[in-house]
Formats: C-alpha cells, structure tokens, sequence
C-alpha cells in the first residue's frame, strides 16, 4: 500500500447528511477532479438530475395494451397471448378491435392539458 499526503486540497462533498463528525467515516467514492481537487460521493447519493417530465404516465388501459404518455411522447403497446389466435386474421382483428377500443377513449380525452400537467 502506498500512502500519500495531499496538502491544501479543495474537497467538495455530497452526502446523504451534512454533517461529517471528527472520527466518523462514511462508504462512498472519491474522485480526482483536478491537481489539487477532490469531490466524496456518498454511496446511496443520487448525482443524477431526474426528469419527471419524461416519466410515462398511464393514458387509457384495454385488454391487451396500454397507451402511455409523457411531455415529449406517446407509447402504445400490445400484448396478445398466441392462444387467443390461430392466425394472422385473427390476430389482425385482435389488434383492430384494440386499437377502435383505445381511439373512442382517446376521442373523449384533452391529451393537450393532460401533457401539460406533466
């Protein structure tokens, strides 16, 4: 183990908890950020701006899918188990009867305030 003495650093910290007492240590990274600059990552510390204006919000749910929006898109997805076909007809009428289904409900919504209120 080689040990080393760093002299007048400038140490920046983000933690869970302000306060470090004298003699308390914590689990986290630290990482060299410049000649004479450190920055302690707690472990648990979050160092990632969310963005809760792209996380999915349910719009409208049918027997075989989902219809999903967020500020910038709107997901649909289906999910048909192959037993409840036999063929591609049947399958295709599945997936039309769905999709009818979710635009009578998508008729009745203000998508537009609703990805406001995002």
């Amino acid at each position: 183990m080689k040990k080393q003495n760093y002299l007048c650093v400038d140490l920046t910290t983000k933690m869970k908890q302000n306060d470090l007492q004298v003699l308390e240590s914590r689990k986290g990274t630290l990482h060299r950020t410049d000649e004479d600059k450190f920055t302690f990552i707690e472990k648990g510390v979050r160092t990632y701006a969310t963005r809760p204006e792209l996380h999915w919000r349910l719009l409208d749910r049918t027997k075989h899918g989902k219809i999903k929006f967020n500020a910038q898109h709107v997901m649909v997805q289906l999910y048909i188990p192959h037993d409840e076909y036999q063929n591609g007809h049947e399958l295709a009428d599945i997936l039309a009867a769905e999709i009818e289904t979710m635009g009578e409900t998508l008729c009745q919504i203000d998508i537009k305030s609703e990805v406001e209120a995002c």
